[in-house]
């Protein structure tokens, strides 16, 4: 059986790392960690392993590894500081692509040099063995590569690249076309959607393709049951459980996200595999990156989305990012690694409540509290402990600094007045040593004698 999948990524000296192994899962890995910690790091590493693999696809693309991905240093020498780049930088992977075992190699030996091409002749040469007999053999199943970043929405590419147009007929390879940009292409996957339904009304007949392509989108995106392409919207329509039609740039955010993934990896299916039909999405192989999975998702949609993928795409194998406790929880065995961790390994926790995920996982403190909550507990010790420093206090320029945090305190809080109200009880009721002096060296009668 046709396949391919990445077991196992190295990369050495790339953007934050110096040297990290890491393990993948069929059919989905999950990616977690603070900011900082590398996730897109590791996605873009695997988007250059992958690139390796379209080498030898007539026009196909290629992800070399940038000079701006070289690891660099901070170095102090005397009174400024300088970068220091370690080379060289490299990504190793270890899958299989067709039906072949291969571990692969991609370096950067310079940043004056380009990436190396000879360590990488295993994915090369198992994908030109592909290609090759594809050209012979229309059954030849190719496998599908995408990559879906976080500014896919906002960063639209041209229509037509490399000349072709969408509209006419094309090589099966053009389902590799801009499948490494994290940016999307709405406009090409609606003319291409557009040019099956011409076909479709032309003929008289329901097109497999076609209708294999809708389900993607009602697989994928919530609370969907019917999706089809609207000659007087020029635009896929979406209706929804409530009877609600709506275009695709007419949706919200995440829903057009999500309906443009799935539509997008359909589409590269059907298009790298036309002899299966209906069956493209099912049959296909391939690796998906999905950068923030979760983004624009409402926490109930969250909760399913990897089951939608996954359900929608049964042999493509997932990578995605997330900083959501839904998607953390949703992921039903070990194949989540965290990123914090310097051990690698897979861990689960679908056996966590939400809560211990945002506390114990991705260290937000007391997640079943509020942030204001919180501020408001941390504000009144600080308010308490000012009081009680009061009292004690002697120098009367020191008195009047606590006496002024009390009022930036009780500021804070302004809308909240029950709130102030109770702090303002209690710095009566321990006015300090202090305030009595000053209310007999004034004249003023204490509030307890008034």
């Amino acid at each position: 059986m046709q396949k391919m999948r990445i077991d196992e990524l190295r990369v050495v000296n790339y953007r934050r790392f110096v040297d990290r192994t890491l393990t993948f899962a069929e059919p989905f890995t999950l990616l977690i960690g603070a900011n900082g910690t590398g996730k897109t790091a590791v996605v873009d590493a695997l988007a250059i392993a992958l690139g390796a693999a379209l080498l030898e696809v007539p026009a196909g693309p290629t992800r070399p590894i940038h000079r701006q991905e070289v690891r660099r240093t901070y170095r102090h020498a005397g009174e400024t500081v300088h970068l220091v780049e370690h080379n060289p930088t490299s990504v190793t992977a270890r899958g299989s692509v067709g039906d072949r075992q291969i571990e692969w190699t991609r370096e950067l030996k310079s940043t004056k040099l380009r990436t190396t091409r000879q360590h990488a002749r295993p994915v090369r040469a198992a994908m030109a063995d592909l290609v090759c007999r594809s050209t012979e053999d229309d059954d030849t199943v190719l496998p599908c590569i995408g990559y879906y970043g976080t500014g896919r929405l906002w960063a639209e590419q041209r229509l037509i690249a490399g000349g072709l147009d969408p509209d006419k007929p094309k090589l099966r390879y053009a389902g590799y076309r801009n499948c490494l940009t994290p940016a999307s292409s709405a406009r090409h996957l609606v003319a291409w959607v557009k040019r099956l339904a011409l076909i479709q009304a032309q003929r008289g007949g329901q097109l497999e393709t076609l209708q294999a392509v809708c389900e993607a989108i009602t697989g994928c995106v919530e609370d969907a049951v019917d999706a089809a392409f609207d000659f007087a919207e020029d635009d896929i329509v979406i209706e929804f459980s409530d009877s609600s039609r709506f275009p695709l740039f007419l949706l919200s955010d995440g829903q057009r996200r999500m309906a443009a993934t799935a539509a997008d990896i359909a589409m590269r299916c059907a298009q790298l595999n036309p002899h299966l039909n209906g069956q493209a999405l099912t049959e296909t192989p391939g690796v998906v990156l999905i950068n923030e999975i979760d983004l624009h998702l409402h926490p109930r949609w969250q909760r399913r989305v990897v089951e939608d993928l996954c359900g929608t795409f049964p042999r493509m194998q997932f990578v995605a990012t997330t900083h959501s406790p839904f998607i953390i929880q949703s992921i039903h065995r070990d194949a989540t690694v965290d990123l914090d961790r310097d051990e690698n390994g897979f861990i689960s926790y679908e056996e966590r409540s939400i809560e211990d995920i945002a506390e114990e996982i991705m260290g937000v403190a007391q997640p079943q509290r509020s942030r204001r909550f919180l501020n408001m507990v941390d504000a009144a010790e600080q308010y308490y402990r000012a009081i009680e420093d009061a009292g004690a206090e002697s120098d009367a320029r020191q008195v009047d600094i606590l006496r002024a945090k009390l009022d930036h305190l009780e500021e804070r809080f302004a809308d909240s007045p029950a709130y102030v109200a109770l702090l303002r009880l209690r710095r009566l009721s321990r006015r300090s040593a202090c305030d009595v002096r000053e209310d007999r060296r004034h004249g003023r009668q204490s509030p307890g004698r008034q």
